[in-house]
């Protein structure tokens, strides 16, 4: 998710060569969804770097903030398998 318009977060997957998953545009109004999930930073009309993680049933199953440093993929990778049960 991404308070960027869609145009410019397609025009970011393709630089990438293409994303397998959609993107959340959370433009208009902005920041809504980043703020209901309070990493909205009003101040600066942009999203804080976070990686929230939602099980089918739309449960938070993690959230983490990252200021400054980047997210470690094998954390990540760790949350994703113990929310798909595939530890």
């Amino acid at each position: 998710m991404s308070v960027d318009s869609a145009a410019v977060q397609k025009a970011y997957a393709a630089s990438l060569g293409g994303l397998p998953y959609p993107v959340l545009a959370d433009f208009h109004p902005k920041g809504e969804m980043s703020d209901s999930y309070g990493v909205y930073n009003e101040e600066r009309g942009v999203s804080k770097r976070a990686i929230v993680i939602v099980d089918k049933q739309g449960i938070i199953r993690f959230h983490k903030i990252y200021d400054g440093e980047l997210p470690e993929a094998k954390e990540i990778l760790a949350e994703v398998k113990k929310v798909a049960g595939i530890e």
